[in-house]
């Protein structure tokens, strides 16, 4: 064991060089204290612990003391790993006076000079359980900053080693924002409730490793074989949830704390005597004897997979993508390269990857890149990832483990950004607005992103694949909301992890903002219900992948239970703030420039644009304050730079979704001009907003529909349709002014008797909002300075809106025709409303109904 030998935390794992280490520890003591105060016992018992330790499979021995230097130099010859914790006087109120924590931060930095550099260290826990009720007399801020400040005092005597804090479930809101791994004692017996509480205990603790500090059982109110049971699952429960290692309590029954003996608790997985429980031989068959291999459980069932990479011009990451995709721990799957009509040297790159199926198309657009995959794919699932990405080895593995492991349709898993090259990237991969998954539950996802998500075949045909519309993104938003409208079920799969590149430069980045805000521009004419007045998404569940826990703004809840004494303490996000999104929202921004504007003529109003932009800043200036930079690249610089994307990224995506939306919004001219040839003898009269048809077939409004879409699209109309939370059916793109909402009611009169009614409600467009607001807001104005009513002002607004109205009733007009020919043919009579049926000539009736 060399110092070159350190563990490095990376993401959810740890890692021995290129190699994962997967933690399989064991605590050990404190034992009796000798002539020199060590809790470590003898020197010749510690050879023999270590020995039978090996045996066992163990690689990491957790002690609560500072060793000596003997005791490490022992471990590294025996090749275990030492994880120290470091005992303080945290009983009392540590934090009031000045001396006490002065006294704390001694002993930390004694502790962690007297061995720094030694290659035996695994790392140092600067404290262990502080009690729940001086933490809440203390206050949680105070506590978490001085945690904090006991790292980066430990880190900077010995910066080559892991630093953490060792907390459990009555603290479970204790996360020091700077460790390099987190760490929880948790005692549950319940298989089922102690994998429920990993899984929360994995997204609380987001992109770093994740280990048990203590877990065990008493053999004195338990049987041995309840223990050994209770540990081998333990060992698979802790695989199955993705930790990156468990630490065992204790090695032995022996256990001396308090300055007394203890003598009615046996934890131990061997006796005082050294005699191995039945425990010992259940951790030495499910651990394994490799140092740090991973002890992989047999997954219930491993399909065949398709991993599906698109790209275009990816050629500058393709070769890392396919390179980690060939390294994958499942044992049945293919790859599949789809180039979008690359201009680069993608197929080049893909040329020297024999084992990939490539194939080249027209550049089409990312949807159906991802289409032309699956429809080339032999696999049972298909599992999507970009040429962006580098998968890490047990991607797959946890993947489909989590997909097999109940009824869900499909399964993602999170993105993470590695380390950067200078600092420019590092704050773009802290800024806001990348790439991430959104959690209804721990286990339950409303959103994974399109980079690591894995679907069954039969779920993906379903629905029919991805929406080619979408070119640049959106389509893995489209495709999860379509899925579970379907009552479909996603999964996460919190370590099932891709290494997701973030845009190089600052250009780049902006430019994907730019791509983000067409896609949800194109998103709300299928899923209006999803988006709020801005137009920006709203989601149901809890928005990872940025700072959530801040005690700047949106502080978090925490559950202390009565007087605080909870045994779970939960901490609790606060959702995502409305107020914060309008702060920095286009619209908002828009409406400070206008009243800086108005503020030259009245200055009564000057003050207020400054307010509203004091409130913009606030919310850049708190992402700022939380964003987590890379250590190395975090200077103050960067943090302005972080500052202007955290300004500027949601400017960039509002002014797209606006330009996009405006566009795609309108129906082309000459379509709203071309009119209905109806046939001989129909009758246009009658009213523009209702319209009443019969028919004695059993023909209802569900033909109408379906015959008006597929008018709609012969036409080339832009149109939503509702998705099952609007009060209309259709609501009708027209001109830059006006859309249409459209509904219908059928009444069913006996037999195959239907009377359907039709109502149409003109709609005003955003851009009528914001001029007669403009125009009202000048034309008042213009009265308030006057002495006389200025008909210079009032009759061009007059004017304008004659031509808004007469605008509104053409496009009525010409929505009634629509819905006229439609009903023409689906077979459907005008009932005029003097209550007789227009007359008309038989019609083929072409099936039109719509399909469920």
């Amino acid at each position: 064991m060399s110092p070159n030998s350190r563990i490095r935390a990376v993401a959810k794992f740890f890692f021995e060089g290129e190699k994962k280490f997967f933690v399989k520890g064991v605590t050990y003591g404190p034992f009796k204290p000798d002539a020199e105060g060590n809790h470590l016992g003898r020197a010749e018992q510690v050879d023999v612990d270590l020995a039978l330790m090996r045996q066992a499979g163990l690689n990491v021995v957790r002690i609560y003391h500072a060793p000596p230097r003997w005791f490490l130099d022992r471990c590294a010859a025996a090749g275990m790993r030492v994880l120290i914790t470091l005992p303080w006087a945290k009983h009392i109120e540590f934090l009031r006076e000045r001396s006490a924590r002065n006294a704390i931060i001694k002993t930390v930095q004694a502790a962690v000079k007297a061995n720094s550099g030694h290659p035996a260290i695994f790392g140092y826990l600067v404290g262990n359980e502080i009690a729940s009720t001086m933490v809440r007399w203390l206050g949680v801020r105070r506590v978490t900053d001085f945690v904090e400040k006991l790292i980066r005092i430990g880190r900077a005597i010995d910066p080559d080693v892991l630093f953490s804090y060792a907390t459990y479930p009555p603290t479970e809101y204790l996360l020091p924002q700077n460790v390099d791994f987190f760490c929880f004692n948790v005692y549950l017996h319940n298989q089922l409730d102690f994998e429920k509480y990993l899984l929360r205990l994995q997204n609380l603790t987001e992109e770093r490793p994740l280990i048990l500090g203590e877990f065990g059982m008493d053999t004195i109110r338990h049987s041995q074989e309840e223990q050994a049971e209770m540990l081998g699952w333990h060992v698979d429960s802790v695989v199955k949830c993705g930790l990156a290692g468990t630490i065992f309590f204790s090695w032995t029954d022996e256990w001396f704390t308090g300055e007394e003996e203890i003598t009615d608790w046996a934890f131990g997985i061997v006796t005082r005597e050294r005699e191995p429980k039945k425990a010992f031989s259940v951790l030495r068959e499910k651990l394994g004897k490799d140092n740090s291999t991973l002890p992989h459980r047999h997954l219930p069932r491993a399909p065949f997979v398709s991993v599906i990479v698109c790209s275009y011009n990816g050629g500058q990451t393709l070769a890392a993508c396919l390179d980690s995709l060939g390294k994958l721990n499942y044992p049945d799957y293919e790859v599949i390269l789809v180039d979008d009509g690359s201009t680069d040297d993608t197929a080049h790159v893909a040329a020297q990857f024999p084992r990939v199926r490539y194939i080249h198309q027209s550049n089409c657009g990312l949807s159906h890149a991802r289409n032309t995959g699956a429809a080339a794919a032999k696999g049972e699932v298909f599992a999507y990832t970009d040429s962006d990405c580098m998968a890490d080895v047990d991607w797959l593995y946890y993947l489909i483990g989590t997909l097999v492991s109940d009824e869900y349709a499909g399964v993602g898993g999170p993105n993470v950004t590695p380390p950067a090259q200078n600092w420019v990237q590092a704050c773009v991969a802290a800024a806001p607005g990348g790439p991430s998954h959104v959690l209804l539950t721990d286990t339950i996802a409303e959103h994974i992103p399109g980079c690591n998500m894995a679907f069954y075949r039969w779920a993906f045909e379903n629905i029919g694949g991805f929406d080619a519309e979408y070119h640049k993104a959106g389509d893995d938003v489209d495709f999860c909301w379509r899925l579970q409208q379907a009552g479909c079920v996603i999964a996460f799969s919190p370590t099932a992890i891709v290494w997701h590149y973030r845009r190089f430069t600052l250009r780049a980045f902006l430019k994907q903002q730019d791509g983000y805000g067409e896609a949800e521009s194109l998103l709300r004419f299928k899923h209006l219900i999803f988006f709020g007045p801005t137009g920006a998404a709203k989601w149901r569940g809890q928005i990872y992948g940025t700072p959530r826990f801040s005690w700047f703004l949106d502080r978090p809840v925490i559950y202390h239970g009565i007087f605080g004494d909870g045994f779970f303490q939960s901490i609790y996000p606060t959702p995502q703030s409305d107020v914060a999104v309008y702060l920095g929202s286009v619209e908002w921004f828009a409406l400070t420039i206008f009243l800086f504007g108005l503020g030259i003529f009245l200055p009564i109003l000057r003050i207020v644009p400054y307010l509203m932009f004091g409130g913009t800043l606030c919310v850049a200036l708190s992402y700022m304050v939380r964003a987590r930079i890379e250590p190395k690249f975090d200077t103050v610089h960067a943090r302005l730079l972080v500052l202007f994307l955290a300004f500027a990224q949601p400017l960039v995506r509002g002014f797209s979704r606006y330009f996009t939306w405006l566009h795609f919004k309108r129906t082309p001219r000459n379509v709203i001009r071309t009119h209905e040839h109806l046939p001989a003898g129909a009758n246009r009269a009658g009213s523009l907003g209702r319209r009443i048809f019969w028919n004695e077939e059993g023909r209802d409004r569900h033909h109408l529909l379906g015959a008006l879409f597929q008018l709609l699209e012969e036409e080339g109309w832009r149109y939503s349709t509702d998705t099952g939370w609007n009060e209309w059916d259709i609501q009708i793109y027209g001109n830059f002014w006006w859309s249409i909402a459209l509904q219908t009611v059928t009444e069913y009169h006996g037999g195959a008797k239907c009377l359907t009614r039709v109502r149409l409600r003109t709609r005003f467009v955003t851009t009528t909002v914001i001029l007669n607001l403009v125009a009202l807001s000048l034309l008042i104005y213009r009265q308030l300075n006057t002495s006389h009513v200025d008909l210079w002002f009032i009759v061009p607004y007059l004017l304008f809106a004659i031509f808004l109205a007469t605008r509104a009733r053409a496009l009525k007009r010409r929505v009634a025709e629509l819905v006229d020919v439609a009903a023409y043919r689906a077979g459907l009579q005008r009932v005029l409303r003097r209550g007789g049926i227009a007359p008309r000539k038989p019609a083929p009736q072409a099936d039109v109904s719509l399909e469920y």
